[in-house]
């Protein structure tokens, strides 16, 4: 950002964000927290609001939504984007009525997925969670992956697939997503919404290598998640 003219002021998430805010009036923040780190990371949103400044990247319903799968997959299939089947349950309670072999296991507020082959695999990693944690269990599509990223509702780069452009759009939607994102889906005529990051890196290899295919390189998309950064918000003065 610096080669990009920018000056940078580089601050850590601690107790003390809102007083550097405060006393930095930064023009933008390029959250790099929802992106790199795990921890709280939904919350600091809220902080840059508070501060009245513009940041890249989305508020806090999208990056809770994507902590919490129990409740973004119920929301994505009764909006009416099409999900592999799944089912929910909370640790501690007997297990759900297993669908079908292999699957995915997602713990709410845990960063990682864990591929299971049986009920032994989902008894263990199950085990190594606290009681009462929510988790979802999602059954594997055959197929390829094909990923979509888009920057507020627009596909980067900008070749698509009308099929998996539709549903991005509309789970990006649903989620009140905004700047950069990534939709996954299996690769069919009838595309499946299989995983979602609300906040990638915007440096992702696959990103790259697609976007090179357009002509950005790495400093053309830092400008342009810059140039997209939460224009609903309006600097304090």
């Amino acid at each position: 950002m610096k080669r990009l003219g920018y000056d940078v002021i580089e601050r850590v998430c601690d107790n003390s964000l809102l007083a550097h805010l405060r006393e930095d009036v930064p023009d933008e923040v390029f959250n790099l927290f929802s992106t790199y780190a795990w921890e709280n990371a939904h919350l600091i949103p809220s902080v840059l609001e508070v501060a009245g400044v513009r940041y890249t990247g989305s508020g806090m319903l999208g990056l809770s939504l994507a902590r919490n799968y129990t409740k973004l997959f119920p929301l994505f299939l009764n909006s009416g984007i099409r999900v592999p089947p799944f089912k929910i349950s909370i640790t501690g309670n007997p297990l759900p009525n297993i669908l079908s072999y292999p699957l995915m296991l997602i713990v709410d507020g845990y960063q990682g997925k864990f591929r299971l082959e049986n009920n032994a695999d989902l008894e263990r990693r199950l085990d190594q969670f606290s009681e009462g944690s929510g988790y979802l269990l999602l059954e594997q599509v055959d197929g390829d992956q094909v990923s979509l990223f888009l920057l507020d509702r627009v596909p980067l780069p900008n070749t698509y697939d009308e099929h998996y452009l539709t549903i991005a759009q509309k789970a990006y939607d649903v989620m009140e997503a905004r700047g950069l994102a990534r939709f996954d889906f299996n690769q069919s005529n009838e595309p499946t919404l299989i995983g979602v990051d609300i906040a990638p890196d915007p440096l992702d290899e696959y990103l790259l290598i697609t976007a090179a295919s357009a002509g950005l390189d790495q400093d053309s998309i830092l400008q342009l998640i810059i140039q997209h950064s939460g224009s609903d918000h309006t600097k304090s003065e």
